[in-house]
């Protein structure tokens, strides 16, 4: 569990918004935060997850949809998420920040 409250990374990240698609091209409502039973419900994920020796930094975080969290899983670098293929690569000269690429 992430010690980051999701609405507020919400407000951070999207200012204004009450929808937005994620990464993977997936729709996330502001409305659906905390509703698992919706399919626009976002989450919070670890680009880097913890059990690979991620942090829970700022950097390492991303809001997807709770369907390409799922999809991801604990893959790093390399995972699949709505059909298509997403590679992480640390941002140059940080310390544990990363850019998430579609390569296919």
């Amino acid at each position: 569990m992430t010690k980051y409250n999701l609405m507020m990374l919400w407000e951070k990240i999207f200012p204004h918004q009450n929808e937005v698609c994620d990464y993977a091209g997936r729709r996330m409502l502001k409305s659906a935060i905390g509703n698992q039973n919706s399919r626009y419900c976002p989450t919070i994920d670890h680009i880097r997850p913890l059990s690979n020796g991620g942090k829970d930094a700022l950097e390492n975080i991303v809001i997807c949809n709770r369907e390409t969290n799922e999809e991801k899983a604990d893959s790093f670098p390399n995972w699949r998420a709505n059909g298509r293929c997403f590679q992480a690569k640390k941002v140059k000269g940080s310390s544990g920040e990363y850019d998430i690429y579609q390569i296919d």
